[in-house]
C-alpha cells in the first residue's frame, strides 16, 4: 500500500507579534506556532524541527540570541497538527523597540518534507505600549495629557496589562464605575508618593506631545 511521505507546514498566518504588555510582570514567554502535517497520521508522537533563517536578504533578523530560544515541536500521536514553541525573553530595550526573528521548518526523520509550503514564519517580540483605544474614556480620571511612560506607570501601579473600562477583553471582567474611581485613587496616591520621594524631579511625561511636562491628575 502506498504511503505518502510525511510533511509539515505552518498552519495559519506567516507572521505574528507578541508583546509582554499582554502579560504584565512576565519576563519569559512560550509562544506556540501551530503546524499542520501532510501524509498519513501515525500512532506515535512526532518531532518538528525549526531553525533561524540566515544568510537570506529576504528575511532580516533583528532579534538577538538572548531574546529567544527555538524549541522542538511536537505532533501528538494520531494527530494532523501540532505546535512548535519559541521561548521569548524580555529585555529592557523591548520597551521601545520590536525585534524580529525569522523561523523556518527544517526536515528531520519524522518529517522529511518540511516546509515545501508555508515554510517560513516571522515572529516579532516587544514590550511596547501604545495609546489605548479607551483613553478617551479614561482621560477624565487620569489626565488629558497622554504619554506611554505615564500609561506604563498607571499599569504598573495597578498591576494590570490594560484597563478594562468601559469594556473588557474576552474572558476578563470589566471594571465598574466605582472600581475605576478606586483605582484612579490608587494611581493618584502613587503619583503623590513618587513626587514626595523626588521633590526636585517630579514624574514627567517622557515621550509624545507632552514630553518634559510634569504629570498631572485631576
Amino acid at each position: 500500500m502506498y504511503q505518502q511521505e510525511a510533511g509539515v507546514r505552518f498552519m495559519y498566518q506567516a507572521e505574528d507579534e507578541y508583546s509582554f504588555v499582554d502579560n504584565y510582570g512576565e519576563t519569559v514567554h512560550l509562544y506556540y506556532i501551530t503546524v499542520a502535517t501532510t501524509g498519513d497520521s501515525v500512532d506515535y508522537e512526532r518531532k518538528v524541527s525549526i531553525a533561524v533563517v540566515e544568510n537570506d536578504t529576504n528575511y532580516v533578523n533583528t532579534a538577538r540570541p538572548e531574546q529567544y530560544k527555538l524549541l522542538e515541536g511536537v505532533v501528538p500521536a494520531g494527530s494532523f497538527s501540532g505546535e512548535v514553541p519559541v521561548e521569548i525573553h524580555c529585555t529592557p530595550d523591548m520597551s521601545d523597540s520590536s525585534f524580529v526573528v525569522n523561523i523556518k521548518l527544517v526536515p528531520n526523520e519524522d518529517f522529511p518534507l518540511a516546509g515545501f509550503d508555508n515554510r517560513y514564519f516571522e515572529l516579532s517580540m516587544t514590550n511596547q505600549l501604545v495609546k489605548p483605544k479607551n483613553w478617551g474614556n479614561l482621560a477624565f480620571y487620569f489626565g488629558q495629557q497622554f504619554s506611554i511612560s505615564w500609561y506604563r506607570f498607571i499599569l504598573n501601579v495597578l498591576n494590570v496589562s490594560y484597563i478594562p473600562y468601559p469594556s473588557a477583553q474576552e474572558g476578563d471582567e470589566k471594571w465598574s464605575y466605582n472600581q475605576l474611581l478606586a483605582n484612579a485613587g490608587k494611581v493618584k496616591a502613587a503619583l503623590l508618593q513618587y513626587n514626595r520621594e523626588h521633590p526636585n524631579d517630579p514624574l514627567r511625561h517622557e515621550d509624545g506631545d507632552y514630553a518634559g511636562d510634569e504629570v498631572k491628575m485631576p
